[in-house]
């Protein structure tokens, strides 16, 4: 906004230095960009905020100015003579959603032509070129009072009438009108635009028609002067491309009680300078805008602001911003003027106190603490959980993933999911951007297996990624869902067809053997692992996950069936877990006390053996058997192979294992020891049929 000083001191009584005004605009909220000097005359560039549509005129930056150094404001007086009757004009609103107000004047016989040189030299300095009489006054007062208006040759307006509304208003789903920059225009059928009888003849609030246009031969004029709705303003004109002085003031709200000042003002400066007579007002006004009124308490107002300040400071600071205040109870009310929009609640009336006042009276201090802050100890607990897990994760080589917590349905069709699982209490998203992305995940490896998809048609053979993300489940008591976090770890590696039987880092085992050493890591216990009922893991190559008799997840090589219908070209080996964090938080936490012991200093004897037993057989079984057995000199078990084929009778597996013994109290002797290793192989084969393997 572009402010000549010399036009602005016309409307404020007094004295006042040109930098202090240029600095108490910008303390006060309105940031003077710079000050130009132009023909002996100051023009300051004012960046007004969008909320303050008050002060896009000449007399709200006075305002500001008035109220800041408290002084009076001198409108433009003028007084319209002689106003004829009888123009039989009529104005039809069809849409008062979007025009709750529009009034007008009708001059004729005017004389078209050159503005005077006092005219031309405001507007110019202001951004705006002349063009003639009639059109530069309507911008001469659009400036002075920041109410856009807009003046068509009468005689070009058909039916004797206005109307006001959109193509759909009056059964049409488009039109096309020139406009003043030459420009034909195709409006939608929700562009509110301004028609005479039979045409449109001006987009409202952006910009009027070519077919009306005010010209040299122009001898009567309709001046109008109305109020639009702001979004509906904003609306069609950014869909237009079409910004103007006038839709860059009605998209953010003018003043609707002050339209007739501005539109008489206009009527007047025509007669002035180009003569004509001017005919009674036509106001049509269907849609009243409420005064708003906000309560406030002048205590509360002072610890808002945090200065101390009198009811009678601060009622003077209001009645000098044009906010009347009146006492009820214990509380003022504020009746706020039409022209300031951007007021509704107490705050903004604290704020205005507080810029008027000075924001550099007031005194910088540190904010009152009302109450504590307490540390969430479990929210840190599980924090440091999770961090601990992807450090000891990322310490092996893992790269980590993030994905979006969106998936499709088709997922977990492809995962062939029971219908009765609980990861089919999905939530759906009301406005998916698609449908690819239509729900929120209840598990995480359709994502990563995304990932390792993405990889592989790039050509990386060896992926190694994992994820700690949220899942979530419909929740059928509550509106929100149940949210846990998993952790989901996924392998994958081409097939090595030169050396099938080499250990690979990639297999089924080593993924078992990164979960065992990070449950090692969390100090779980009474770990087990049982075969896997999840329908998209193989079945000879999964397993179950459970911690005391509860399932945490689930490790496994992923079924052929399900890789077929993605899009790789060879037949990777894919093996992937997941395991709920939450419940292995929650059994982490009660186990995270620790308790030392000596160890031993005598050696231990390690005794292998291996057995052969039927196919079916789960090898946990083994181990559960062996930690039944109650031995006190038993110090740890593990089985380290497991075989069949080759030399193993049909439907019989090998299963070699092995024991330490150690005691802490001496060295074991050999006799010892075997004596207690055979009666646990008696025991083991009583029970399972097993047969040692010699």
């Amino acid at each position: 906004m572009r402010v000549p000083l010399s036009w602005l001191k016309e409307y404020l009584e007094g004295q006042i230095d040109d930098n202090i005004i240029a600095d108490s605009l910008t303390m006060a909220g309105l940031e003077v960009a710079a000050l130009e000097h132009i023909d002996r005359d100051k023009v300051l560039e004012i960046e007004v905020t969008p909320n303050r549509s008050d002060c896009l005129s000449i007399i709200g930056i006075a305002r500001e100015v008035k109220a800041i150094f408290d002084l009076k404001l001198k409108k433009p007086v003028f007084n319209i003579e002689k106003e004829l009757k009888g123009s039989n004009f009529n104005i039809i609103i069809a849409n008062s959603e979007l025009c709750y107000r529009y009034a007008a004047r009708i001059v004729k016989g005017i004389k078209v032509g050159p503005s005077p040189e006092w005219l031309k030299e405001r507007i110019e300095k202001c951004g705006i070129r002349s063009i003639n009489n009639i059109v530069d006054i309507t911008n001469y007062v659009l400036l002075e009072y920041g109410h856009p208006l807009h003046a068509f040759d009468l005689d070009l307006l058909e039916g004797n009438c206005i109307r006001v509304g959109t193509p759909a208003d009056f059964g049409k789903e488009e039109e096309e009108m020139e406009t003043l920059d030459g420009v034909k225009r195709k409006l939608s059928r929700e562009d509110l635009l301004i028609w005479d009888g039979i045409k449109p003849i001006a987009i409202a609030g952006v910009m009027g028609g070519a077919n009306t246009e005010v010209t040299d031969k122009t001898k009567n004029i309709l001046i109008e002067s109305a109020y639009f709705k702001p979004e509906s303003i904003r609306r069609t004109s950014k869909r237009l491309g079409l910004i103007t002085e006038a839709s860059y003031r009605f998209e953010r709200g003018t003043d609707i009680e002050d339209l007739i000042e501005a539109l008489d003002r206009a009527a007047f400066l025509i007669k002035e300078i180009a003569g004509g007579d001017i005919y009674e007002i036509i106001d049509v006004y269907p849609k009243k805008i409420p005064q708003v009124k906000i309560s406030f308490s002048t205590q509360k107002l002072s610890q808002f602001i945090g200065v101390n300040l009198k009811e009678d400071e601060i009622i003077n600071i209001l009645n000098r911003l044009h906010i009347k205040v009146h006492k009820e109870g214990d509380f003022y009310i504020a009746l706020v003027p039409s022209h300031r929009q951007d007021l509704s609640m107490p705050e903004d009336i604290a704020e205005e106190v507080a810029r008027i006042f000075g924001y550099d009276k007031i005194p910088a201090e540190l904010p009152e603490v009302f109450k504590p802050v307490f540390e969430d100890v479990e929210s840190s607990k599980k924090r440091r959980f999770l961090r601990s897990i992807r450090n000891f994760i990322i310490n092996l080589g893992f790269n980590e993933a993030v994905n979006f917590s969106f998936i499709s349905p088709e997922e977990l069709n492809i995962f062939e999911i029971p219908e009765n699982d609980l990861r089919r209490k999905y939530v759906s998203l009301l406005n998916p951007l698609r449908q690819e992305e239509s729900i929120l995940r209840t598990m995480l490896m359709p994502g990563l297996l995304r990932n390792v998809e993405r990889n592989t048609s790039r050509g990386i053979d060896s992926v190694r990624v994992f994820e700690i993300g949220k899942v979530f489940f419909k929740n059928d008591e509550t509106i929100l869902p149940t949210e846990d976090i998993h952790l989901g770890i996924i392998l994958k590696k081409e097939e090595d067809y030169k050396n099938p039987f080499k250990e690979d880092p990639y297999d089924f085992f080593a993924l078992k053997g990164v979960l065992d050493g990070l449950f090692r890591h969390l100090k779980i216990e009474n770990l087990l692992y049982h075969r896997s009922k999840e329908s998209f893991l193989h079945k000879g190559q999964s397993a179950d996950i459970f911690v005391k008799g509860d399932k945490i997840g689930f490790i496994g090589i992923i079924s052929p069936r399900v890789l077929s219908k993605y899009d790789f070209k060879t037949k990777p080996h894919i093996c992937m877990a997941e395991i709920n964090l939450e419940k292995l938080f929650s059994i982490h936490s009660k186990n995270c006390s620790l308790n030392y012991k000596p160890f031993s200093m005598y050696p231990p004897v390690k005794r292998d053996t291996a057995l052969l037993i039927s196919k079916d057989f789960e090898a946990q079984k083994l181990l559960d058997l062996i930690k039944k057995y109650g031995s006190d000199l038993i110090e740890d078990f593990y089985i380290f192979d497991i075989y069949k084929g080759k030399g193993i009778p049909e439907g019989k597996q090998n299963i070699a294992f092995r024991v330490i013994y150690r005691a802490f109290d001496r060295t074991l002797k050999s006799e010892e020891v075997t004596e207690l290793h055979t009666k646990l192989i008696e025991r083991i084969i009583s029970e399972t049929g097993a047969e040692i393997r010699s």
